[in-house]
């Protein structure tokens, strides 16, 4: 080895500097021998050197590497001089005697030691009489951590196979990345953990976890090969781990029928004092994790599946981080259809569908899922749950068989390498024929989500069967955009419960589709089952007995039934799309509902829809005391919004309408402005009509009356006068049903008739 003699900067040390100042530039690293020695629990030190194999790129005498806190001793090449190296914060610049020519193969050898790096979560943390490395941090920028414990190239891309060397005392165990080599005991107390990871991956996925480990060991015999289980833990824990692994093998199967041969050496966890961590071969647990039962189960499959989406590819940059993190926490989900069945995946993913759907309608949640900003990219909600919930919306969207057929490729095209969100639609589009542009640019490369829906349903018969023509649109809660490509599952309701669903596939903002069907539908809707993320909650009951279907603001009460009710309810998170155009009555602009029932039998149903002026309710129309909530309805797009029958309780600012026998169709919040109507609403009027609904007749003060619909147009005047009590009775029965304004003294009170 030939060695610097000196620290000082020389003049050519400067120059050679100015050419490559990017960690990386000129050349690439192909492995990594990394030898940790010297633990010291008390003041958080270590002592380390690193041999560092390169292939030069492009002609060069400077190398620069990253290496944080630790100070690096020395730096020596085995062919060139080192003319000088400098640390300049996380920088290590080596600076050799002559060019190297591209091609040629170095090995960097760099001495080091001293306090470690740590934050709030990431680096090498010191945890009682154990320690261990996190592969990245959440507060640094960019997060790449490899740098913590040894001299690298710390970025996603850049990819080495690793020789790790660490010495411990004998009471003390070194778990690593990898395979095991040998475990040399060094006749001075301490021993020497040889470990190797033959693949090629990136610098934050090595590990090492020292101190007083007990292994549970297993074996699962995966489609290729026998694959070791090794689970390492404090003694005290040891008991806990059959319990917490009963499924690992059933996890691990499940994830080699779906993507592949397990790509990596063993199926390894280690624990830790925090976590959890995708080390290959090595992955970090926190103690809560090993309960002894399934509770925490989710987080082992999560950082298992890592090890295709993350460590097998790896995203380009943490921009995309979704394809690391979205993907693993989807197959979170996923591992349930091969350990509890598919109704329990559905179950759990459409839970998750619907808290990111909420989560999506806020505008300050309305950004893309990649390119994102560094201090989101570990973001539980934007990257981890968004991402899970468009992932299953991709697999529902291509149909399984297609989308597992595409992940397969992706993960074979990019094997042990890196990729972006545009190299995984291009697979996918590669490899199944679906053009995924339209998906991508919907979901992934602008904020906000798309919104669909059914907007007509005409049937007609043809022969023994029925031709059902639907009307489809689309429309993006977010920044305008205009869906291409799109496609969506339409479900078709027969009058019997019959359920029929076909995929619907347009350009644009709406389209009119004809399916044909073996039985006469009486209602069609997007996404009954829930498998797409789209800017509308649904549920489904069927009631038998007394029961309550909840969504939103929106309550379907059964309260007694002689066989069954089926009942389907979608809250919606835009504002209905057609304006009755009906003086001083402002619609929502933020939400309306869809509810269907189907009684088998005698059913006794009723509804109740809430109002609010909060933010996020009807905060968008409701804003004074001189905004009057009324409920309206219609049947389908076909007809105007009009009001029904309902008793309202509340106030201005919140309230509640009760409907009685509520019918199938699209119900929404409107507003009238009482400044122009000069209703009154106070919580104590000096007078009130009575009953109210009425069937027909209501009692009213003494004096000059007149009656106006929502419209504002005169329906009766006159004059009541009698002697009992000052109250006077006139018939209404003569009205259609709905909702009233009755004006007396120039005051004004809503009335409604059933």
């Amino acid at each position: 080895m030939k060695r610097t003699l000196t620290l000082l900067i020389t003049l050519v040390a400067l120059i050679s500097c100015a050419k490559a100042q990017t960690p990386g530039e000129n050349f690439d690293v192909t492995h990594y021998e990394v030898r940790l020695w010297d633990f010291d629990f008390t003041n958080h030190t270590l002592q380390g050197e690193a041999f560092i194999d390169i292939t030069v790129t492009a002609p060069t005498d400077t190398f620069v590497l990253e290496l944080k806190s630790l100070t690096v001793t020395d730096a020596a090449t085995e062919t060139y001089d080192v003319t000088s190296f400098q640390q300049e914060g996380d920088f290590l610049t080596i600076v050799i005697e002559e060019t190297a020519s591209a091609g040629e193969t170095l090995t960097l050898d760099v001495r080091y030691g001293g306090n470690t790096f740590s934050e709030t979560w990431g680096g090498v943390e010191w945890w009682g009489d154990y320690v261990y490395n996190l592969g990245v941090g959440f507060d640094s920028q960019p997060h790449n951590l490899g740098k913590t414990w040894f001299p690298c190239v710390d970025n996603f891309t850049d990819k080495a196979t690793y020789s790790l060397y660490i010495t411990v005392t004998n009471d003390k165990k070194a778990i690593c990345g990898g395979n095991l080599v040998n475990n040399f005991n060094n006749g001075d107390g301490t021993s020497t953990w040889h470990w190797e990871i033959p693949q090629v991956v990136a610098t934050y996925h090595p590990s090492f976890a020292i101190g007083d480990y007990v292994a549970w060991t297993d074996t699962y015999n995966g489609i290729e090969r026998d694959i070791p289980i090794e689970v390492y833990v404090k003694p005290n824990q040891i008991n806990s781990v059959p319990g917490t692994f009963v499924h690992i093998k059933e996890i691990a199967s499940f994830y080699e029928e779906t993507f592949g041969p397990y790509p990596f050496n063993r199926i390894g966890y280690v624990c830790t004092g925090k976590g959890c961590m995708e080390h290959i071969d090595n992955i970090a647990i926190t103690p809560g994790i090993i309960t002894g039962n399934t509770t925490q189960e989710e987080y082992l499959a999560h950082e298992l599946s890592h090890m295709y989406f993350g460590n097998k590819v790896t995203c380009s940059t943490a921009g995309d981080m979704w394809l690391n993190e979205g993907f693993a926490q989807f197959c979170g989900a996923f591992y349930r259809v091969g350990v509890y069945g598919e109704d329990d995946f559905q179950e759990t993913i459409s839970n998750l569908t619907n808290s990111i759907a909420s989560w999506c309608k806020n505008e300050a949640n309305w950004i893309p899922l990649n390119n994102m900003p560094l201090d989101m990219t570990y973001d539980g909600t934007a990257i981890y749950d968004r991402g899970a919930v468009i992932v299953n919306t991709m697999m529902n969207y291509m149909g399984r068989e297609n989308f597992l057929n595409g992940i397969r490729h992706y993960l074979d095209l990019y094997d042990y390498g890196a990729a972006t969100s545009e190299q995984l639609r291009d697979a996918l589009t590669e490899a199944t024929g679906i053009d995924m542009n339209g998906f991508f640019d919907n979901y992934v490369f602008i904020g906000g989500i798309p919104h669909y829906n059914v907007d007509l349903l005409n049937v007609t018969p043809n022969g023994t069967q029925y031709d059902a023509q639907i009307k489809i649109s689309y429309w993006h809660v977010g920044p305008s955009h205009m869906g291409m490509n799109n496609r969506v599952e339409v479900t078709f309701v027969g009058a019997d419960g019959q359920l029929y669903t076909e995929m619907a596939a347009w350009d644009g903002m709406e389209d009119e589709q004809t399916f044909s069907l073996d039985f006469e539908p009486i209602a069609a809707f997007v996404d009954y089952y829930n498998h797409f993320l789209d800017a509308k909650l649904d549920k489904n009951l069927t009631a038998t007995a007394s029961a309550s279907l909840t969504q939103g603001k929106f309550k379907a009460i059964v309260n007694s039934v002689t066989d069954s009710t089926m009942l389907h309810l979608e809250d919606h998170f835009v504002g209905p799309d057609n304006d009755p155009e009906i003086p001083y009555l402002t619609l929502s602009t933020s939400h309306f509902w869809n509810f269907f029932r189907n009684d088998f039998g005698d059913a006794d149903v009723s509804a109740q829809i809430t109002f609010s002026n909060s933010n996020g309710v009807d905060g968008d129309i409701i804003h004074t005391e001189n905004d009057s909530a009324v409920l309206l309805y219609r049947t389908n797009v076909n007809e105007q919004w009009h009001t029904i029958p309902y008793t309202q309780e509340g106030n201005w600012k919140m309230g509640r309408f009760t409907v009685t026998n509520p019918q199938s169709g699209q119900y929404t919040i409107g507003v009238i402005d009482k400044t122009l109507m000069d209703v009154n609403e106070n919580t104590e009027p000096s007078w009130r009509v009575y009953p109210n609904p009425t069937n027909g007749v209501i009692r009213i003060p003494n004096g000059e009356y007149r009656i106006t619909n929502i419209m504002g147009q005169t329906l009766k005047t006159g004059h009541v006068e009698t002697s009992y009590y000052g109250v006077s009775t006139i018939d209404v029965s003569h009205l259609a049903p709905g909702t009233y304004f009755i004006s007396i003294n120039n005051k004004t009170q809503k009335f409604v008739i059933q």
